[in-house]
Order: structure tokens, then C-alpha cells, then sequence
């Protein structure tokens, strides 16, 4: 029998052809292809200021900002590996490039390297003690009263918040928030300086540990403030925008924020409730 090698040739590619077209990878052949895909992405290291609820939590693993920035990352190359400290420390270690990145910048302030565009906002608020009726009804009200913030707020707020601040007679920045209320209520300060969502956990906190209750008056005499993150190199600056853009057009960004302050706007309902009650300590909260 004589072959044809020419038409055997054709026979074989043919069935070849056919082979390829019906074979469909396994789910481990996609699994180690997104693996490889995952190698490939770049490891980005981000500095972001320790423990505060709502937004950074479980030691830097969890909580809203957290949540949110892990979100825009995956949308680009850049794997964030976030590395806790005080807020003074986050700006010392990236100024001295111990750090490619670092998490809540605000954006009307100037810095080293390239700065994102908006992710986050806070609303700052200025509360005292109601029984002592401190009238505040803009910024420049608090120039004469003793005032304790968060650490580096003066970096975090703005200019116009550290004119007002240099004519306090007594002025104090401290990263732990849970013990601005308890300064509060021994009369050690007139004024705290911090996020709302916060100050009201931290009071609710306060309660729950020491029995004890005094309300607070809420001063609404600071704008919402709005951060971004600061980068060394301007190609994280824009893989970070573009990860910001497409979760904000796929609805992911939008799904993230209800989440969490749909969440926290509940419990913050609760604890009110809980804090009005604390007034008549003999009544039962239906």
C-alpha cells in the first residue's frame, strides 16, 4: 500500500486543528493562569495610620478605607502591602522613602511626588461639653479655647485650621481619640477636634467602659475635608486614578460606601439611642 505522505500531512493538521479547537483548559489550568497573572502584578508598599473605626481595623486588615483602597488596587498591577503607624510617622517614613505611598493625604496640601485624585472624605466637627454652653459657630471661634486633636491635624486639616489653633492657649494633638472624650468630661480641654463618626463611637465607647455620660454639643465649623494618596512615582499616581475611575463606574465604589456607613449609620442610631437613655439611668429603652 502506498501512502501519500503530502495528503497524511494534511490528514494530521486537519485532526490537529480539530484537537485545539475542542480543548478547553481545566479549572487548575485557569487557576494556575490567574496565578501567573498574580505574579506578575507589583508589590506597593502603603502607609496607613493604625486602628479607627470605622476606617482602618483589625490591625490594618479591614475596615472601610481599607476595604476601598484594596478595591482600587485590583484594578490595576499594584498589589498594596499596608504597613501601620502613627499619623506623624507615616509622613517622617515617606519623606525618608521608607514607603512608596501614603493613604489619607489631603488633597489642598503640597508634598513629595504625585498625589491621587479624592478617595476618602471626613467630616471634622469641634464637640463640647453641653453643660458648659460654649458658643462655637465658625473656625475662629476656637482661637481662645484649649483644643485637643488627633495627631497631625494641622497637616491634615489645612492652613486655616492652624492659624486659628496657634492662638489656643493650649493645644494638644494625640492619635489615640478614644480618650479626647474622657479629657472632655474631666475638663481638661474645652474643645475636641476630630471626624464625627469618630468622636461618636469613641463616646459610646467611653459609656460602655466607664458607666459614664455627659452630652456633647457637635460644632459643624470645619468643611469636608477630602484625601487622596500620595505616591513617590507617577505611575502608581495614575494606576491608582484609573482603579479609582472604574470602580466608580462599575458601581463597586458606590456598593463599598453603603456597606460599611449604611452599617455604621445604624449602630450610630443605636448608641444615640443608647446615650439618651444614659441621662435617665433608671428608664427602659423600648
Amino acid at each position: 500500500m502506498i501512502f501519500d505522505r503530502h495528503k497524511t500531512w494534511g490528514v494530521n493538521a486537519l485532526l490537529f486543528a480539530i484537537i485545539l479547537t475542542a480543548y478547553k483548559p481545566s479549572t487548575a489550568d485557569q487557576s494556575d493562569t490567574r496565578t501567573a497573572a498574580n505574579l506578575q502584578r507589583q508589590s506597593i508598599s502603603v502607609a496607613t495610620r493604625q486602628d479607627i473605626q470605622p476606617y482602618v481595623v483589625n490591625q490594618g486588615s479591614g475596615g472601610f478605607e481599607i476595604e476601598l483602597v484594596e478595591a482600587i488596587f485590583s484594578q490595576t498591577s499594584y498589589i498594596p502591602a499596608f504597613i501601620q503607624m502613627p499619623r506623624v510617622r507615616m509622613l517622617q517614613t515617606y519623606n525618608a522613602k521608607g514607603v512608596d505611598g501614603i493613604l489619607t493625604s489631603n488633597v489642598t496640601l503640597s508634598g513629595q511626588g504625585c498625589l491621587t485624585d479624592w478617595y476618602i472624605q471626613h467630616q471634622n466637627v469641634g464637640i463640647t461639653l453641653a453643660a458648659r454652653d460654649i458658643a462655637i459657630s465658625r473656625l475662629p471661634d476656637i482661637a481662645d479655647l484649649s483644643v485637643i486633636t488627633f495627631d497631625d491635624a494641622r497637616n491634615f486639616l489645612g492652613p486655616a485650621f492652624t492659624t486659628e489653633t496657634a492662638k489656643s492657649p493650649r493645644y494638644m494633638e494625640s492619635p489615640d481619640q478614644k480618650k479626647h472624650i474622657s479629657l472632655l468630661y474631666f475638663g481638661y480641654f474645652d474643645v475636641a477636634i476630630g471626624d464625627e463618626w469618630i468622636l461618636k463611637m469613641a463616646q459610646v465607647d467611653h459609656k460602655r467602659k466607664s458607666g459614664t455620660y455627659k452630652p456633647l454639643t457637635i460644632h459643624r465649623i470645619l468643611p469636608t475635608t477630602l484625601y487622596g494618596t500620595r505616591f513617590r512615582e507617577q505611575a502608581a499616581c495614575d494606576a491608582f486614578n484609573h482603579g479609582l475611575k472604574t470602580i466608580r463606574a462599575n458601581g463597586r465604589y458606590e456598593a463599598i460606601v453603603n456597606k460599611h456607613f449604611n452599617r455604621i449609620s445604624a449602630h450610630i442610631a443605636e448608641y444615640e439611642k443608647e446615650l439618651a437613655s444614659a441621662t435617665k439611668p433608671d428608664s427602659i429603652v423600648q
